[in-house]
């Protein structure tokens, strides 16, 4: 199903007037989440650690970490999604996924990457006690953030569209988020 998707006034690479939307996670969907996250919109899906995370929009890496760097003494927020990877869709909005095992070798800040394509692997790196994907969508910022990263809208409504093959958008939810929050990008948190 394609969906229109238009966003005006959002930091973002090209933007194409259509996307197809995938569930997250490869295969047999065989794993679980919930409608909402402890504090914050967000979703942690649950599966076995190793199996494939894709890329639910075709898009752009605009960031990654690759070492888990997060310490239990510290708990720096910044560093609690362990190993991760973060795309900005060509929908022009940004989708989070934290906590993974591995990441693709080839990707690095500004590939480009097609929808469906493997991106890493489910683990349990920063601040996770199970084995689970943390997904979380948000628009873009131009600058180092956390707390806009880790999610600003509930995806489940979206997640359960993709997972049936339906192409629900969340570009109409984040451009209203950010009509709401028009500094939010700008916002430097501490730590908590």
């Amino acid at each position: 199903m394609v969906v229109v998707a238009m966003i005006v006034g959002m930091n973002a690479p090209e933007v194409h007037a259509s996307a197809i939307y995938a569930y997250p996670i490869a295969g047999k969907v065989t794993s679980s989440f919930s409608d909402t996250h402890v504090g914050y919109p967000a979703t942690d899906i649950f599966a076995n650690c190793g199996v494939a995370v894709v890329a639910p929009v075709s898009g752009t890496i605009s960031g990654l970490r690759r070492v888990d760097m997060w310490t239990r003494t510290t708990d720096n927020p910044w560093l609690r999604g362990g190993k991760f990877v973060s795309i900005v869709g060509i929908d022009g909005v940004r989708y989070y996924f934290a906590h993974l095992d591995t990441i693709g070798d080839r990707l690095t800040t500004g590939s480009v990457v097609k929808i469906g394509q493997r991106i890493g692997t489910v683990g349990r790196t920063g601040r996770a006690g199970a084995c689970h994907l943390h997904f979380g969508i948000s628009p873009p910022c131009n600058n180092p953030e956390w707390w806009v990263r880790r999610g600003v809208i509930g995806p489940a409504k979206y997640l359960k569209a993709w997972r049936v093959g339906i192409g629900k958008s969340p570009v109409d939810e984040i451009r209203r988020w950010l009509g709401d929050n028009p500094s939010a990008c700008e916002d430097q948190r501490q730590l908590p």
